[in-house]
């Protein structure tokens, strides 16, 4: 019996693109309560995520052959990308649903500087998923990715398809606008 937790994404990935659904099932060990904490800060419900976790999963099975590392993307980074995917699906799903014909995401804010990352050390869960659903999408995306997700500068630039510099300023936005909904109580 392969000892699953000590191979490399990229090992398990290889299994599972030859159908090892114990190798896939490893990397949704690994990979889902983090996609679940990405989705549920952009989401209302805790079943919603719960839902589109799952989707994220069923879609991974599906599009996993046409993964390709040499694509130098990282495994975690096309993950995401499919969370992110169905997320924008999702939202356009629900506008369609609402009567609202504009599917467009929304775009940043721009913010006042001077929040802290320990803004968010202290906070209930439940209080910071309504300042997060508060937030536009990129700075609860970059919030979640850096701080809930622990994901490097890097990591969170690649998962987002942004500069290294630009997620730099978005997360000084998002923790700056982040502060201002908290100071005003804005919950």
């Amino acid at each position: 019996m392969p000892d699953w937790q000590s191979k490399t994404d990229q090992e398990l990935v290889d299994l599972a693109q030859k159908g090892n659904l114990e190798a896939f099932e490893e990397l949704y060990q690994r990979y889902s309560e983090a996609i679940y904490r990405y989705l549920y800060a952009h989401l209302s419900h805790e079943q919603d995520a719960e839902d589109l976790t799952a989707d994220v999963f069923l879609n991974l099975w599906r599009t996993l052959p046409d993964y390709q590392p040499k694509d130098r993307v990282p495994f975690y980074v096309f993950l995401y990308r499919i969370a992110r995917n169905r997320l924008v699906d999702e939202f356009r799903r629900q506008k369609t649903r609402a009567g609202d014909s504009d599917s467009s995401e929304v775009g940043e804010e721009n913010a006042t500087p001077g929040a802290s990352p320990l803004v968010i050390a202290g906070m209930e869960v439940g209080d910071l998923h309504r300042y997060l659903l508060k937030l536009p999408p990129d700075y609860r995306t970059v919030l979640v990715l850096r701080f809930l997700n622990d994901l490097s500068y890097e990591e969170t630039a690649q998962v987002m398809g942004k500069s290294y510099g630009a997620v730099r300023v978005l997360q000084y936005r998002a923790l700056a606008a982040l502060r201002r909904l908290m100071e005003r109580g804005e919950l």
